[in-house]
């Protein structure tokens, strides 16, 4: 099933965009987890949230440069 997102009301469009960074947070989550097995929670959100803005930075250096 293919959707089109001009089909798609505003609220819908606004819950697809959290439901898919949802499963981004949680599989980068999963990802720390498979590396740091006893990692607690505290230092699992650290560093998800470093991972997430490592990705933010690269994607604006990309942009400057033109490279992305």
């Amino acid at each position: 099933m293919c959707l089109s997102l001009e089909k798609l009301e505003p609220k819908e469009k606004v819950n697809l965009a959290i439901g898919m960074t949802d499963v981004c947070v949680r599989v980068c989550a999963d990802a720390v987890r498979d590396r740091y097995p006893t990692i607690k929670e505290e230092e699992l959100l650290e560093r998800v949230r470093e991972r997430i803005m490592f990705g933010r930075k690269r994607e604006r250096e990309g942009q400057e440069t033109g490279d992305f």
